[in-house]
Formats: C-alpha cells, sequence, structure tokens
C-alpha cells in the first residue's frame, strides 16, 4: 500500500516542486511513497482524500501548524518542513524527515 505525505503551502505552487522532488527521491530509493503539495485551502479535501501518513507545514505557513495539529494531529504526525531542505529542495532528506515522523 502506498504511503502518502501531504505537503501544505499558502499557494500550492513552490509546494508542488518540492513534492516532485520527493517523488524522485522516493522512486530513487525503490519506496512505496507518493508525495502532493497543496495550498492551505485544498488542503483539508487532499487529506480526507490521501489519507496521509504525514502533513508537512512549508516554513512560510509555520504559523498553520497548531491548527493543523489541532485538526489532525491525533491521526497524522504534523511536522515542520526544515527551512534550509525547503529553500535548497532537498527532496531526500525532506522525504526521510517524513518517513521519521510517520515511525515516532
Amino acid at each position: 500500500m502506498t504511503k502518502r505525505i501531504v505537503l501544505v503551502d499558502a499557494a500550492g505552487m513552490s509546494i508542488s516542486m518540492l513534492a516532485n522532488k520527493m517523488n524522485e527521491a522516493a522512486q530513487a530509493e525503490a519506496l512505496d511513497v507518493t508525495t502532493i503539495g497543496v495550498s492551505d485551502s485544498a488542503a483539508r479535501d487532499q487529506i480526507a482524500t490521501d489519507q496521509p501518513i504525514v502533513i508537512m507545514i512549508a516554513p512560510q505557513v509555520k504559523y498553520m501548524h497548531q491548527r493543523y495539529e489541532d485538526d489532525y494531529g491525533k491521526d497524522y504526525p504534523v511536522v515542520d518542513i526544515n527551512m534550509m531542505d525547503y529553500c535548497m529542495m532537498r527532496g531526500a532528506n525532506i522525504l526521510h524527515a517524513a518517513l521519521d515522523a510517520e515511525r515516532a
């Protein structure tokens, strides 16, 4: 069964590029993981549909972390994306941070 990770940011644009990097890293490591990047306004529907293993919050919307924790923290880990990894689009690092959070 494919594990799903949902990334959230304000508009869903740069986060989709990061999701692509994470998907490339997962494929290179033969991991059964799919990542999708969405805007905050689309996140609720995406989370209900995908039932992610982890919800990751982009640095520019870190202020939303508590709301996601309150709404989904009982079911899914909610993790802030490391700012440097986000800025450098280090998909593999962020993928492994998500997988570590899932295991915790």
